[in-house]
């Protein structure tokens, strides 16, 4: 550490230095990931709150109620009544939340398992890790798509939890819910659903006119839902959210801290000190844009996911994984050779994908930062590429 600090010249300078090797969304190489620049009013709102922490609730009684609030309004969205729940640092951290939430409501299962699809994000993994839970994958189809029957057979007595995913990362498909919820009619089994992408795009698309399956708290035994403001919602990274039917079940699982200066509370969170500045911000920029603002970015985005989708189809080597049906295209092999070679070729001119090797695909994520002209380039170097390895 210097003796003496830096002028803020100095340092501006020297972090420009160090920072020049980032890539930027403005770049439109990107096109690999989730995220997307925050909007512009969110990030004023964020700044001028930067202080508020929400993990000291009783300190910040107007932040605390902003987020009730802002969390009746996202669970009302998913079409559910009084919801309540808890903003977070992502959709790991919402899936991990629901997982020991599933096996806290279970102590007399000495070997708690979850079922949930081959496809489902790695924090679910993580969470068994640190929970000691068993996780049963089921296979998908062809398609790509959950097989339903392998899904059914995997429910035993162990089985604690279920998850469906309303937005696949590879692909972006969205699991049989309701059908998921059927399995459990009748069960006393936690029903979570990880829309850490999809939930900030499905319910903007039945604006749009696209058939959307019930996905969200219209599904009776739908317990809980993850979905991200950092992905389609706009909002400041990292911001996360985790959407609860059942009030009493923060009563039954939370944590208690005796010593906070504002007083104790029970909370979901494996976090203490947790932002309030990113709620704030994300409660503006949903008033901000509102439910037009929403859907005609959504439309933008699904108008260059269909163009995208058609010229890859159009293209000799390679084809669409599955057809789109939110704003992210797979791209793979027509011969089933490996993708690899094809996405190194990718990262040679800067492009930035997300690569899947068990289901050997590329992916490209057509978030809002992603415009025609960064596409119609990506496509004509994809071209050059395979026309190169013929």
């Amino acid at each position: 550490m210097l003796k003496e600090g830096l002028t803020k010249q100095e340092i501006t300078e020297i972090l420009e230095k160090k920072l020049k090797q980032d890539f930027s969304y403005d770049s439109g190489s990107i096109l690999g990931s989730m995220c997307t620049y925050p909007n512009d009013f969110g990030k004023e709102i964020y700044m001028k709150y930067i202080a508020k922490n929400l993990g000291d609730p009783g300190l910040f009684l107007g932040t605390t109620k902003l987020e009730e609030e802002l969390t009746k309004e996202i669970g009302s969205l998913f079409n559910g009544k009084n919801i309540t729940g808890t903003f977070t640092t992502g959709g790991s951290e919402a899936n991990v939340i629901a997982m020991r939430i599933a096996k806290k409501l279970h102590p007399e299962i000495s070997e708690p398992e979850v079922v949930l699809p081959i496809s489902s994000h790695i924090s679910f993994d993580k969470a068994a890790d640190l929970l000691g839970i068993k996780l049963r994958k089921a296979k998908l189809k062809e398609n790509f798509e959950l097989d339903l029957d392998h899904y059914a057979s995997l429910i035993n007595n162990n089985t604690c939890g279920v998850v469906g995913i309303a937005g696949t990362t590879a692909l972006g498909l969205i699991d049989p819910i309701k059908e998921i919820g059927n399995l459990v009619q009748d069960k006393d089994i936690y029903f979570h659903v990880d829309a850490a992408f999809g939930g900030f795009i499905l319910p903007f698309l039945k604006n749009l006119g696209y058939k959307v399956p019930s996905w969200d708290f219209s599904v009776k035994n739908v317990d809980s839902i993850t979905a991200d403001p950092h992905k389609m919602g706009l909002g400041i990274i990292p911001s996360g959210g985790f959407f609860l039917r059942d009030e009493s079940i923060l009563q039954k699982t939370g944590f208690e801290i005796p010593y906070l200066a504002g007083g104790n509370f029970k909370h979901f969170h494996f976090v203490g000190t947790r932002p309030g500045a990113s709620v704030i911000a994300f409660w503006a920029i949903m008033k901000y844009l509102g439910i037009d603002g929403f859907t005609k970015m959504i439309q933008n985005c699904m108008q260059n996911t269909n163009y995208l989708a058609k010229k890859i189809s159009e293209i000799q080597g390679i084809k669409l994984a599955t057809k789109p049906v939110l704003n992210l295209v797979g791209i793979t092999t027509e011969d089933n050779e490996s993708i690899c070679e094809i996405d190194n070729k990718l990262r040679e001119k800067n492009w930035m994908l997300g690569k899947f090797i068990d289901f050997n695909l590329i992916r490209v994520v057509i978030m809002p930062h992603v415009k025609y002209e960064h596409l119609t380039r990506f496509v004509e170097d994809l071209e050059e590429i395979l026309s190169v390895s013929k």
